[in-house]
């Protein structure tokens, strides 16, 4: 194959080891061949800014710098855990709704500017809707009084799904469960996550109603009239090459696995059908770390035998586990994280 002398070949690596698992380094032969480039911190403040004046926003230098110090202090002020992700990607993620309330807002008023009130509203809408649903029962309230600090006299309501909400009450009663406000506001957050991202992981003690969350608000979306296909397995049952699928090296054929198997059922699907990969079970970066593409902005599957699929917007891929121990940081910041007590 000749190649064009004007090509590059780019690798972006996280560093093998720590933090890092299924992960391995890059042989020194290989590395010498390439020229390292150090990246430095990106200037959160700027890229915000940038991102809400292509958004529509008028008042992006200030609100984007309020947001920006809001999650400069969430990172320093709230309690570490592991699933908590105050990076780029999640400010990105909070940017594009925000945007999305912002264009919504405007539509009403027939495309005029609206005031700095209604803007600094839908930056707060959209933090609390990608922000609240991953924070720990103590972590909620330091999160609105930090809100209330930065935003100061700024009135907020949340986001209402009516009609879903009643949806979710009509279920629960027919299936005899007790009505839990905090639960049917999980379902609600479960809901919002999986508009705004691909993957979603639940995670939360065995018996503390994960599997309930996923099943009431399924029935309740099928009632309203919504085709929602699931795909259930469980990752940790059984092996990579029973997982992703696998070449033959004599034969050079190609046998699908489970979830390549699920992933071509899903994406034949019509586009208002919204299907769910659902992963019950440890998340381990062995397999998880090879769903990275799938989960980020790419929404692409790259399987060992070279063939690609493209995943569209009506997909989700939903993990449920009891803890993200072993989940690297690269897993966390692509997931919208839900988390139960």
């Amino acid at each position: 194959v000749k190649v064009d002398s004007n090509a590059g070949i780019f690798v972006t690596m996280n560093p093998a080891g720590k933090g890092y698992g299924g992960r391995s380094k890059l042989p020194d032969n290989l590395k010498a061949l390439f020229r390292a480039i150090a990246m430095s911190a990106p200037d959160n403040e700027l890229i915000a800014e940038v991102m809400m004046y292509s958004e529509g926003f008028t008042h992006a230098k200030e609100l984007g710098s309020k947001l920006v110090a809001v999650f400069k202090l969430s990172a320093q002020l709230l309690s570490p855990q592991q699933h908590y992700d105050w990076g780029l990607r999640s400010l990105k993620t909070v940017l594009r709704v925000a945007g999305q309330l912002v264009y919504a807002e405007k539509k009403k008023v027939g495309g005029k500017a609206i005031p700095r009130a209604a803007e600094e509203s839908a930056v707060i809408k959209a933090l609390r809707i990608n922000t609240l649903s991953k924070l720990t029962y103590s972590d909620t309230e330091a999160f609105n009084a930090l809100i209330g600090d930065v935003f100061p006299g700024a009135s907020v309501q949340d986001i209402t799904y009516d009609e879903i909400e009643a949806a979710i009450r009509a279920v629960l009663a027919k299936e005899g469960l007790q009505p839990l406000e905090l639960q049917v506001k999980k379902m609600l957050q479960f809901y919002e996550a999986t508009q705004q991202r691909m993957g979603v992981v639940i995670v939360g003690p065995s018996g503390s109603g994960k599997t309930v969350i996923c099943q009431v608000l399924r029935q309740a979306l099928q009632s309203l009239g919504r085709r929602i296909p699931t795909y259930t397995m469980n990752p940790k049952a059984m092996p990579r090459e029973q997982l992703l699928g696998k070449m033959d090296h004599d034969t050079r054929e190609w046998a699908d696995g489970v979830l390549t198997a699920s992933s071509r059922k899903v994406v034949k699907e019509d586009a208002d059908v919204r299907s769910w990969i659902m992963c019950d079970g440890d998340i381990d970066p062995e397999w998880i770390e090879s769903l990275n593409s799938v989960l980020d902005d790419n929404h692409l599957l790259t399987m060992p035998s070279g063939e690609r699929i493209q995943f569209g917007p009506n997909v989700n891929f939903i993990f449920e586990t009891h803890d993200l121990k072993f989940a690297s940081p690269a897993t966390v910041t692509r997931a919208g994280i839900l988390f139960i007590s």
